[in-house]
């Protein structure tokens, strides 16, 4: 293949996805402050990117989770991941939460003489429950897992592909390596799908921004829950420096490296607000860093049900906001408790939908504090939920890296070697395509 001219940093700018999902951002703020009505009615939109982003996790997760269970074939190593992983979100999960007690006690954005609102209804049956917990653990059927009720069930996904991975490991070797070739290839077809429908992301972020700003009565709404809204934010970024922090030092870490190579998946996860829609690239991006791809199959996964910082440090924060507003005083020990319960129901909610919300009405309803308190959370949630996703993936993306190198799957000799092969061949093949096309095409001409 002829090498390809060096590009100007015009047409690097221009070739940016990072640039164009910016000014989404931009031109998203813009129509929803100033075409409220037009952004209401063109919210579908945002699905051109976010439907299909959906319709990829399923197999995507799936794939790369038996890929990478029954390809590595240790289910010993298996097992031994899960436990330092499992460990490894207890220990940060449970930090997030004792540090968003700490802030809401310290700053108190509650003490501000809010005024009752109206109800948000959420009723009994929608509150998190353990029945709830076990139905969203365990598949029922293959529809109700890849997404029949709105959004793909990832903690079923997870478990439904550990025990395919397993079960798959232990076939006999015929049947293995067919299943293992066939799950290979909807691998490497739903990567080169992601690499067409992420440029659809910049219409995406638009429009979510768009409608999340114009159904919440402008960027003025902002102002009347500034205090909560600021506390969160700052209470993330502690988070990040103090729990984060050590890590990257512990780990041996380059912290600008990391970020620069994780930099799209945050950037998609900040803007739409949606996990999901970032997780096709966080594979992607794990993987350019050097982790294992068997690693971050089983990891991130993992993480979006049960490492969830961002969310779970907001439920604490969110609970006591809401019985500063009611005027209700919490001791240590209630509070304590309360941090007790979070600490199982915040665990593997990823797949209901509103799940912060739900819990904290659970939560609420436990301590006999009003359930109107929850319509004030709403009002600003939309902003608050970028920054718990963004959070929330940083996460996993550092969980992931931090059990390859516990694992010794970190940049293992010739990972980059490998990577850009497979790279290669892939263009290789697109070149060809084309090649033939252009053949195709002179003759046709010819003719």
């Amino acid at each position: 293949m002829v090498p390809r001219k060096p590009q100007t940093l015009v047409r690097k700018v221009l070739t940016s996805l990072t640039f164009w999902i910016l000014v989404g951002t931009a031109v998203g703020i813009l129509l929803g402050s100033q075409a409220p009505d037009f952004s209401k009615k063109a919210a579908p939109t945002a699905n051109v990117f976010l439907r299909p982003v959906q319709f990829i996790v399923f197999p995507l997760v799936f794939s790369t989770l038996v890929v990478g269970i029954a390809g590595n074939g240790d289910l010993k190593a298996l097992g031994r991941l899960a436990l330092k992983a499992f460990i490894y979100f207890e220990v940060v999960t449970t930090l997030a939460l004792v540090l968003g007690l700490v802030a809401v006690n310290l700053v108190k954005p509650g003490d501000n003489g809010y005024k009752t609102v109206a109800n948000p209804n959420v009723t009994t049956s929608d509150k998190f429950t353990y029945a709830i917990w076990i139905n969203h653990l365990t598949p029922k059927t293959w529809g109700e897992m890849m997404g029949g009720s709105g959004s793909s069930e990832l903690l079923q996904v997870l478990v439904a592909s550990v025990v395919f991975g397993c079960a798959t490991a232990l076939a006999d070797p015929k049947s293995k390596q067919r299943v293992l070739d066939i799950a290979d290839a909807v691998m490497w077809i739903m990567f080169k799908f992601v690499d067409i429908v992420i440029w659809t992301a910049p219409v995406g972020v638009c429009f979510s921004i768009a409608s999340a700003v114009a159904n919440n009565g402008g960027l003025s709404v902002l102002s009347s829950l500034g205090l909560l809204v600021v506390t969160l934010y700052l209470t993330l970024v502690v988070f990040i420096l103090v729990v984060f922090g050590p890590v990257f030092v512990y780990m041996k870490l380059n912290p600008i490296e990391f970020f620069r190579g994780m930099k799209e998946p945050l950037i998609i996860a900040y803007t739409t607000a949606t996990s999901e829609a970032a997780l096709p690239k966080v594979f992607e991006a794990l993987e350019a860093f050097g982790v294992s791809p068997h690693i971050t199959s089983f990891v991130v996964p993992f993480g979006y049900s049960f490492n969830l910082d961002g969310s779970t440090l907001y439920l604490t924060l969110a609970s006591i906001f809401c019985a500063q507003a009611a005027g209700i005083e919490k001791s240590i020990g209630e509070q304590v408790t309360m941090v007790l319960m979070l600490m199982i129901s915040s665990k593997g909610v990823a797949g209901v939908r509103s799940a912060s919300i739900i819990v904290i009405a659970a939560t609420l309803d436990q301590f006999a504090i009003p359930a109107w308190t929850v319509g004030l959370l709403l009002g600003a949630d939309w902003f608050m939920d970028m920054a718990r996703t963004f959070t929330n993936v940083l996460g996993n993306c550092l969980a992931a890296v931090v059990m390859a190198k516990l694992e010794g799957e970190f940049r293992k000799p010739g990972w980059e070697t490998l990577l850009h092969t497979t790279h290669d061949v892939q263009e290789d093949k697109v070149g060809g395509l084309e090649e033939e096309l252009i053949a195709d095409k002179e003759r046709y001409s010819h003719n």
